[in-house]
């Protein structure tokens, strides 16, 4: 069929302005998406250039620290079996698969991951992924994996970074799903999610993360909080007698993180808290003692006060 060109109505002024701004107006849009394709293109590639730790973190999670300083037997102030009562664990052990085996070789009670997401399944991962793209980019392990890599170890920390409805269902839904013969921690800083978890999944031993004083006081304030975790998991500079003295009148463990040397292990072991997560692998291997330990054994209290070696 050929198109007679003569039938069709002629094209006055007044439609040729209009067609004439809408070609105009597709032609700028065509030209805005590009800039801005192009300039995201760029500073996409200029994050992982010019700072690799921060894009690293978006592809595969904050990667674990683990080292091995070495400290001469002299520095500990306590005898073997009394620091072999504090749980160690390793710090993001559980970032990496490498990490969480290296970990474990070093003796560790506890494997650690931080936990985010993604489409619906949980992932080793400290911070939430990019809108839109991150998802593609991506790389950690799954949460399955770092479970199955960290058979070994007595414990298996979760550290929550999200508290959305529809996550902390994943979370029950991981935690119930695992066969018994291995302690699993969770962590969080929100109330909600630990009283949620605590009805759900009871078998979990639950931590408040207590980064701040603020946070410490706001479980002061709280008898119904207090009854509902069974520890905290506590920034080590915050840990003194004091806070010991209250968290022990009601049957409160207290896990230091993150503690690197061996003089303020020293000093927390003196407190008496229940653990210690560690970058160290030298202070890894000095901790622990609890791989034959009944499962929900990680929460209990020490048979002996530690005192002072001679």
């Amino acid at each position: 069929m050929v198109l007679d060109l003569d039938i069709l109505p002629p094209v006055t002024p007044a439609q040729r302005g209009v067609i004439q701004r809408v070609a105009d107006m597709l032609r700028t849009g065509i030209a805005v998406v590009a800039v801005l394709t192009l300039t995201g293109s760029l500073a996409m590639i200029g994050t992982f250039i010019f700072d690799p730790d921060g894009s690293e973190e978006f592809t595969v999670s904050r990667r674990p620290s683990l080292y091995y300083e070495v400290f001469d037997n002299d520095q500990r102030a306590y005898p073997e079996q009394l620091y072999e009562q504090v749980i160690g664990s390793g710090h993001n052990s559980g970032g990496r698969i490498e990490a969480t085996v290296e970990a474990i070789i070093f003796g560790a009670d506890v494997v650690e991951a931080d936990v985010i997401a993604i489409n619906g399944q949980l992932y080793a991962g400290h911070d939430p992924i990019l809108p839109l793209v991150g998802d593609w980019f991506f790389r950690g392990p799954t949460l399955e994996q770092v479970w199955t890599a960290s058979y070994r170890a007595n414990g298996f920390k979760l550290d929550l970074k999200e508290d959305s409805p529809e996550f902390v269902a994943l979370v029950v839904d991981f935690i119930n799903s695992r066969p018994e013969g291995r302690d699993i921690i969770v962590a969080s800083r929100s109330a909600s999610v630990l009283s949620t978890i605590r009805e759900r999944a009871p078998q979990a031993i639950l931590l408040l993360s207590v980064p701040d004083e603020a946070a410490f006081e706001r479980l002061q304030g709280s008898e119904r909080l207090q009854q509902t975790i069974d520890g905290i998991t506590v920034r080590e500079s915050l840990v003194n007698f004091e806070m010991m003295s209250w968290l022990d009148e009601r049957d409160i463990r207290a896990f230091a993180w993150t503690v690197n040397d061996i003089q303020r292990v020293n000093e927390l072991v003196g407190l008496g808290v229940a653990g210690i997560t560690t970058d160290n692998l030298a202070i890894l291997s000095l901790l622990g003692g609890q791989s034959d330990s009944e499962p929900g054994s990680l929460v209990s209290t020490p048979e002996a006060t530690p005192q002072p070696a001679d």
